[in-house]
């Protein structure tokens, strides 16, 4: 028996019998109830009712998922929630509870931004800054105040005023084109001039909202008319024009952040990004009110982490939802290519190897397969070696030890969370005032490498997240492999459709540069400005390779839930032509051979009709339909001869007409799910909302039409090619869509 038959259809069909013969076809109809663990809730369950205390609602034979705070699955959830509230509501900064859904909102949807008005915090703020003023009443040699900066710490001024001023005229020294590619007469520029030199815009925001949030911790000397300056940034729309590239994180990022500081005070020099798109000096502004930074200010502003910790925690929050829907598509993978749960049960994870990540990992996979009617769910059954012999016994390592591999990653991306979540809640900068005993101090805190580690492991993880997701996608396109899927998830004849073949090569390309970009940037460290930065984190160097790395890996992923989308429209497909077939066979059995040869034994046909049909057919995926249909015919007609000998001649009669109407059976399907009439849906276990966001929410149809009409008539090319629908999905991953679909999974 073949193994979709083992999977998804069970059981026996007699024939109609007279005195003379009868023949016993064995067929599959659906699976057995015992066979599964439970089915699928209704669409109505909510959150509390996957998640209660510390996991999934308890069901027979179901597996819980942690929802402690510790859990991968639970931080998704949650700053899903958050990032939805402070979408609509303003975030107020005060130092100490400034989250990554909050950054979020502030960088890539605009939110405004406040404040705190807690008047300990503004006295706290104040005090700091009357410890400055009070040391430069008395002349106190105060770092960076009244001395030189770095390397050069050995001089001494009391040109306050001149010496911040100085201070950004050293930091305002980046690469920022000023040509356009559009009005340029010389010759074309290798890429976006802007793009390439220039950070993005939501990366600025990011930064001085984590920039704000800590200098209003009251340890940096700058007064709050500062940070109200720099919410009027944000809350106007209007962002600094910051070099992309030149710093090494080591007294902070310095040079980004004298961009933010000359904007704030509305330096000749920095330019700004309007919300209308036109970029001008700062000095321009009427939209701020002129502000002269007092001494330490400058270095207040720019002395400190915030851009490093900025883009890290828009990564972060990326590679959280990018860990989960990894475990969200080994599920849907675990469908397409009928794999069994039991890989995950707990007693493998739990019991025998209780490593965090891994746990989580197989629980949140087990519970998705829940109600799924292609995986093989519930208990494995035990058979004899003759059962399911030439079958394979266990999946592949992609799906089997998935929750072995996503594990550690999932544990590096949770503490790379904590770590970015405390930086952004931190003081960074140099010298630090205690105002509580009025002392200066004098440290380092400055020093990035608290986010490097963070972004590479982050980045190691994504490699590895990336590197699971291809090997599961080259299983489902190799029919060497696919358990009876076509060549490249082909939906009609694949002489002449090699539909995703293209993407297996993309997905290679994606997963090469991730490999690439898996390497640290930590080890290219060098020594600088003087050799008093002798070390150096080099985080936001880190943060931005991470970005890198989270763009190509959702390019990854847009290609794999494509193709796992496309793999289960052909499985259900299979699966409803197979379930003709044994009534197909049965008409025809008694048309041409019932009442032949009295005493004939059904007992005599060796291995069964629907079993030889099924295997040729699932065995010849390779081949264009009609070969497939005639290699099914061959296949049928030889147990009919072994037990019919004397009536050969009636044989091919049947055998001919067995074929025509198994071909225009598997036409007619075909076309019904190739015109989105069928869909896989109700096939499907939990990972079904996924399957339907895409064929319903982006109206991103099976793949084959165009190649089932030769490419001819008007849309014979068809709406929209296989790249434009990866894109589709693409940009719903960025923009947040798919994140939304992924939430109501577990709801």
């Amino acid at each position: 028996m073949s193994f979709t038959q083992q999977t998804i259809l069970s059981s026996q069909m007699t024939l109609p019998s007279s005195p003379k013969n009868q023949l016993q076809v064995s067929i599959v109809t659906v699976a057995d109830p015992d066979d599964n663990y439970t089915t699928m809730g209704a669409a109505s369950t909510k959150r509390d009712a996957l998640i209660n205390g510390n996991g999934v609602a308890p069901r027979r034979g179901t597996q819980s998922v942690d929802a402690s705070k510790s859990s991968l699955l639970s931080l998704f959830l949650d700053s899903e929630n958050e990032l939805e509230h402070f979408i609509s509501h303003q975030l107020v900064l005060d130092g100490k509870s400034l989250s990554v859904p909050g950054i979020v909102a502030t960088s890539r949807y605009a939110s405004t931004i406040a404040l705190s008005q807690s008047p300990e915090i503004q006295e706290l703020v104040a005090a700091s800054r009357k410890v400055i003023d009070d040391r430069l009443a008395t002349a106190t040699s105060i770092y960076g105040v009244s001395t030189g900066f770095g390397g050069s710490a050995n001089t001494r001024t009391d040109k306050y005023d001149a010496l911040g001023a100085a201070l950004l005229q050293l930091e305002h020294s980046g690469v920022i084109s000023t040509s356009s590619s559009h009005l340029s007469n010389g010759p074309l520029p290798h890429g976006d001039p802007q793009a390439s030199t220039t950070m993005p815009t939501a990366w600025v925001r990011a930064a001085i909202a984590v920039r704000i949030n800590s200098i209003i911790r009251g340890h940096s000397g700058v007064r709050w008319v500062v940070m109200e300056q720099m919410q009027e940034l944000l809350n106007r729309k209007i962002t600094p024009v910051v070099p992309l590239r030149g710093s090494i994180s080591a007294s902070g990022d310095l040079a980004p952040l004298a961009y933010v500081a000359g904007a704030v005070a509305k330096h000749p020099h920095v330019r700004v990004l309007m919300p209308s798109g036109d970029i001008k000096p700062a000095s321009e502004l009427d939209e701020l009110s002129p502000l002269a930074l007092k001494p330490k200010e400058q270095l207040g502003l720019t002395n400190g982490t915030a851009f490093s910790a900025a883009v890290a925690a828009l990564a972060i929050h990326d590679a959280v939802h990018l860990a989960v829907l990894a475990q969200a598509c080994t599920a849907f993978a675990t469908e397409a290519l009928l794999g069994t749960q039991a890989s995950q049960d707990q007693f493998i994870h739990d019991e025998c190897r209780p490593h965090p990540g891994q746990v989580e990992s197989a629980r949140v996979i087990h519970s998705l397969l829940e109600g799924s009617n292609l995986a093989r769910t519930g208990r494995e059954k035990e058979v004899t070696i003759t059962q399911d012999s030439g079958q394979l016994r266990q999946d592949r390592y992609p799906l089997r030890t998935a929750a072995q591999y996503l594990g550690p990653q999932v544990e590096d991306i949770i503490a790379a969370h904590a770590s970015i979540t405390l930086e952004c809640n931190s003081t960074t900068d140099n010298p630090l005032v205690d105002s509580s005993t009025g002392r200066i101090h004098q440290g380092g805190n400055f020093q990035a490498m608290a986010v490097t580690n963070a972004m590479e492991k982050t980045r190691l993880a994504l490699f590895h997240i990336g590197k699971l997701m291809f090997a599961q996608a080259t299983e489902l396109l190799n029919p060497a492999f696919n358990r009876g899927l076509p060549p490249s998830v082909a939906a009609t004849d694949p002489s002449t459709n090699y539909h995703a073949k293209g993407l297996d090569i993309a997905m290679a390309a994606y997963v090469s540069e991730l490999g690439f970009l898996a390497n640290p940037v930590g080890t290219h460290v060098q020594s600088a400005e003087m050799h008093n930065q002798a070390v150096n984190s080099l985080a936001l160097v880190s943060a931005r390779a991470t970005m890198t790395a989270i763009d190509v890996l959702y390019m990854l992923f847009a290609s794999y839930v494509y193709v796992l989308c496309q793999a289960v429209d052909l499985r259900v497909m299979h699966a409803e032509f197979e379930a003709t077939i044994p009534a197909t066979v049965r008409r025809l059995l008694v048309q041409h051979f019932n009442f032949v040869d009295a005493g004939t034994d059904s007992g005599n046909l060796p291995p069964t009709i629907l079993d030889c049909i099924l295997e040729a057919f699932e065995g010849s995926s390779t081949l264009d339909l009609r070969d497939r249909i005639d290699e099914a015919g061959r296949a049928a007609a030889l147990p009919i001869y072994g037990a019919l000998p004397a009536h050969a001649a009636q044989v091919p009669a049947c055998i001919e007409e067995l074929k025509a109407t198994l071909f225009e059976s598997y036409t007619k399907i075909r076309l019904d799910y190739l015109r989105g009439n069928k869909t896989a849906s109700h096939m499907l276990g939990r990972t079904r909302r996924l399957y339907e966001f895409v064929r319903h929410d982006l109206s991103i149809e099976m793949h084959g039409l165009s190649n089932l009409e030769d490419f001819v008539g008007a849309d014979g090319l068809g709406r929209r090619s296989v790249g434009d629908c990866v894109s589709a999905i693409y940009e719903s991953m960025r923009d947040g869509q798919m994140q939304k679909a992924l939430v109501e999974m577990f709801m």
